[in-house]
């Protein structure tokens, strides 16, 4: 039995120092509830800045013979929760994006000894290829010495999550017609469940505090070779007034259908958040009284995505549909006056109101030899955005974009491999380049280290700049989106056999192409703790992570990133609402930190995680608008989360396999770029707790 990592993306080498970053492990490697992390309310932005955002594809076969009906299972070690897909004809498999977080990747088919492989998820954006070659196993009448390629099978059972194991020795089983003890537990693998329930409270300024309720369920069954997996996320927050009726300060809705068939694959989405007036995070509500019913923010989405073996390679699609009403704006009016800047709208210059997008992507992958792959695609992008620019106004005519991407990796020698891409974009009538180069080299047994660096090349200065959504733990590769990108990164394994222990680090240089909304986290309800990053800023990154087993059952994750930079412009705008002739320099800080560990005997998970965000807007030049004072602060919140969670292995009853409790605390302090009356400095409290059980 051996597996081998495509020459893929260079990511697939777990390389990618980003995997141990805090934004990865707080929302989703945090053991969660058999699932999701807390209060995650589903937030999915589309990522446009990426085109070729990635799944796990990979083969499985024994010797140069593929293997059709192979089961292969991804198991999330974080989660503690598993999907399933089978070959095709020609030995492929694919799985839809992953989150990222640390996943335990099983192939098997009867006959054969199982194979299994430790893969890291960086970002749910990573492209990654996972090659598996089983051995067969041989059969002795009973009461016959086991042979060493017994020992290799058992072995290997030690490896394998239990709920995985159940179903490969079910397959077993029926392989050998053992059908007299197979019934119930074939009724059990063609259906599961998963129920978890959220309730807590959190201070929402003054006298104020919100409740804080949710639910996920989610629902998998099969059906011959068909396979269904449904979703839901339910969130929701309610103010508590003394002596006052609950207000509803927003709530969020998230679903997705999966049905996969024969490799093939169909996946739809559609989730809807909404803001009623105010801000839980100490906004005055009686401020937006004169929005009555009408929610004050929101945004709704719909998509398909399809995914299809073609030929020698997979082909995808995929189409989206997403409305925002004063989601991504909605973060107060910024004006110069006689006492400086005042945060009451900060997005109004550099992100619309309101907008309407429709998008189209498609791209096709394959294998073009046993050490070069290449993909390519092309995407379509209608906007039709309301509000006002820098240098126009939002609204005028739809915004229309079209994209055509490549890329490839070539395996120059065993220990050397190239990466290579590029990204031409038209847009508004302009054209520009962005090539992209990179080398991943394997420096002994243990060092691995990556270089990559993009070039974006425009037709001519651009007067129109793109508004883009991105979330942190899903920016991981160097896109369209910057100007230029330079990444250098270096891993060591610590174990001289085992992948799970490694230390990272590395550093990134880049420049912004296009205004982005940053986000730090998918909860909507810290929507505000994200950063206004314009064109021309430029941001220096280092990362580090530590991963290291403690024992057999112990393991524990240590990472940390840092970032500052800036220099881009904005206009002002003054109390009148008009563009004021001053210009205003973006500067902007993060620190993100995390603590992990599991206890994997006694199914409990601890996650500390910090988080320190920070803007600031400062006048280029005296101007008598402007005091001479320093820095404007325009963000500056602090976040510091616990997260505990027990599994309750001992809780047994029909059909019931696995229950869990959760335990999560935060305490956040800071300003927000919204008009509060409440003291920066006071801390706001988080308590939540949540049960789930899996049938």
């Amino acid at each position: 039995m051996t597996c081998r990592m495509h020459p893929g993306d260079s990511r697939s080498t777990a390389v990618r120092v980003r995997m141990l970053s805090a934004g990865v492990l707080a929302p989703v490697a945090a053991i969660a509830l058999l699932g999701t992390a807390p209060l995650q309310a589903g937030l999915d932005l589309p990522s446009l800045g990426d085109p070729t955002a990635g799944r796990l594809v990979g083969r499985v076969h024994a010797g140069k013979a593929p293997l059709p009906a192979a089961r292969v299972y991804v198991y999330d070690v974080a989660a503690r929760s598993k999907q399933r897909t089978t070959t095709d004809r020609f030995g492929r498999y694919a799985f839809q994006p992953l989150p990222a977080g640390v996943y335990r990747v099983i192939a098997h088919r009867p006959g054969f000894v199982p194979a299994v492989a430790e893969l890291v998820r960086t970002t749910s954006e990573s492209a990654q290829s996972l090659d598996f070659e089983l051995s067969a196993r041989e059969r002795r009448p009973a009461g016959e010495e086991t042979g060493a390629d017994e020992e290799d099978f058992w072995s290997v059972r030690e490896r394998i999550p239990n709920d995985v194991l159940r179903q490969i020795q079910i397959a077993e089983a029926i392989a050998e017609d053992q059908d007299w003890a197979l019934e119930s537990a074939v009724q059990r693998e063609r259906f599961e469940a998963e129920l978890r329930t959220l309730s807590g409270i959190e201070d929402a300024g003054g006298d104020a505090g919100a409740r804080v309720l949710g639910s996920q369920f989610d629902l998998r069954s099969r059906f011959g070779e068909t396979h269904l997996a449904l979703r839901s996320d339910l969130r929701e927050f309610e103010r508590q007034v003394f002596n006052e009726d609950h207000q509803q300060l927003g709530d969020s809705q998230a679903f997705a259908l999966d049905v996969n068939h024969r490799g093939s694959n169909v996946q739809i989405t559609s989730q809807r958040h909404r803001f009623h007036g105010g801000d839980f995070h100490g906004g005055d509500a009686a401020a937006w009284d004169d929005w009555g019913p009408t929610p004050f923010a929101g945004l709704e989405s719909y998509g398909l995505r399809v995914e299809q073996a073609a030929g020698a390679g997979g082909a995808h699609f995929e189409a989206r549909y997403t409305a925002d009403q004063n989601f991504h704006h909605g973060f107060g009016d910024l004006y110069a006056g006689q006492s400086g800047l005042h945060s009451l709208a900060l997005a109004a210059i550099d992100s619309p109101m309101s907008s309407t997008t429709l998008e189209f992507r498609g791209g096709y992958e394959r294998q073009i030899t046993a050490n070069a792959s290449l993909e390519a695609g092309l995407s379509y992008r209608e906007r039709q955005a309301y509000g006002n620019g820098r240098f126009s106004t939002w609204g005028e005519d739809p915004h229309q974009r079209f994209d055509v991407f490549s890329q490839g990796n070539w395996e120059i020698q065993p220990t050397v491999v190239l990466e290579y891409g590029m990204f031409s974009t038209l847009s508004d009538g302009n054209v520009s380049f962005t090539p992209r180069a990179g080398f991943v080299v394997e420096l002994g047994s243990n060092w691995l280290a990556a270089v990559s660096a993009s070039e974006r090349v425009d037709s001519e200065h651009l007067l129109f700049r793109d508004f883009l959504q991105v979330q942190y733990h899903d920016d991981d590769a160097c896109t369209a989106t910057f100007e230029h990108c330079y990444r250098i990164e270096l891993s060591r394994r610590l174990g001289a056999t085992d992948d799970s222990s490694r230390v990272e680090f590395g550093v990134t240089q880049r420049q912004f192409a296009d205004s982005v909304r940053l986000y730090f986290s998918r909860d909507i309800f810290e929507r505000l703790e994200s950063l206004l990053l314009l064109d021309g800023d430029q941001v220096a990154e280092l990362h580090f992570g530590l991963q290291q087993r403690l024992g057999e059952k112990i393991l524990t994750r240590i990472s940390s990133s840092a970032a500052t930079g800036g220099g881009g412009l904005l206009r002002a705008v003054d109390g009148s609402g008009n563009l004021d002739s001053s210009n205003l320099e973006n500067r902007v800080r993060y620190v993100i930190a995390s603590i992990d560990t599991q206890f994997e005997r006694s199914a409990t998970g601890v996650l500390l995680a910090f988080r320190r965000v920070d803007q600031e807007l400062s006048p280029v030049a005296r101007d008598a608008q402007f005091p001479p004072a320093g820095p404007n602060s325009v963000l500056s919140v602090e976040r510091l989360q616990l997260l505990l969670t027990q599994g309750l292995p001992w809780v047994t009853g029909t059909g019931i396999q696995d229950w869990a409790l959760q335990l999560e605390m935060q305490l956040s302090r800071g300003h927000l770029p919204v008009h509060s009356s409440q003291d920066p400095d006071q801390l706001r409290r988080r308590v939540v707790a949540g049960i789930a059980v899996r049938f």
